[in-house]
């Protein structure tokens, strides 16, 4: 973890706890072996700030508009090996609006990719 602030979001705890869930399970399943995945939790601008990153291959710059439709999975060879079916970035973007934050995903092939979300302060 490279930054950790107490703070405080208002929300529904069972919902948040989902979109933690599944963007750390992402961050888990598409990184490269051995590589490695950061959280931090920091105050930016009156917001709760969120980040999880790995060092997975990247996401292309053509398919990262794409990331939070649902069933879509930005790589096809992944399909048949890591498991699901599409719909955790969705999930996740409509807990995040349901919370008046926004979500962010950062990358680029055989970069860092960074999942963003900025939650408003209780």
């Amino acid at each position: 973890m490279t930054a950790c602030e107490e703070l405080t979001v208002t929300g529904d705890r069972h919902r948040l706890r989902q979109l933690l869930l599944n963007l750390t399970d992402n961050a888990i399943k598409y990184n490269q072996r051995k590589g490695t995945v950061t959280l931090s939790l920091r105050r930016v601008a009156g917001n709760a700030e969120v980040a999880i990153a790995n060092t997975g291959p990247g996401i292309p710059a053509e398919t990262l508009p794409r990331v939070f439709d649902p069933f879509f999975r930005a790589d096809a060879s992944h399909s048949q090996t890591v498991e699901g079916c599409g719909l955790g970035l969705s999930i996740a973007r409509w807990i995040v609006t349901a919370h008046g934050g926004t979500i962010q995903i950062t990358s680029g092939p055989n970069r860092l990719t960074t999942a963003t979300v900025r939650l408003p302060l209780a």
